[in-house]
């Protein structure tokens, strides 16, 4: 039942952020020249592959602190994720696994996982 309900959860924080107008952001990267990359989730549906859960939509922007303008990149990249077990992520065909459900990794994968995966706490 826990499963069924957490299901709904993902489900539901998935499709409302597919509907906002706002791209939800799942990972910035900060570099030392004060470049700013956001990756951010666009949308979402059931996966395509019975292998993975969600096929998800990530989006790139790139900012600095130095300037005001910005770069969006207009593509929308695919990745598929699967929220266990095992916890996985693949881009354009390479898996990639997620060492741990709970563990707070940096990695960008890591994020994307958790976004899309762990339902909201309240």
């Amino acid at each position: 039942m826990r499963i069924v309900i957490s299901v709904l959860a993902v489900e539901t924080l998935l499709l409302s952020s597919a509907t906002a107008t706002e791209p939800v952001i799942f990972h910035t990267a900060r570099f030392q020249d004060h470049t700013i990359v956001n990756l951010s989730l666009v949308g979402s549906q059931v996966a395509s592959s019975t292998d993975y859960d969600y096929d998800v939509y990530i989006s790139l922007s790139q900012t600095s602190d130095d300037i005001e303008a910005g770069y969006k990149d207009p593509g929308q990249h695919k990745a598929s994720v699967r929220c266990g077990p095992p916890p996985a992520v693949s881009v354009r065909g390479v898996d990639y696994a997620i060492p741990t459900a709970e563990g707070g990794g940096s990695d960008w994968k890591d994020d994307l996982w958790r976004t899309v995966c762990t339902p909201p706490v309240s």
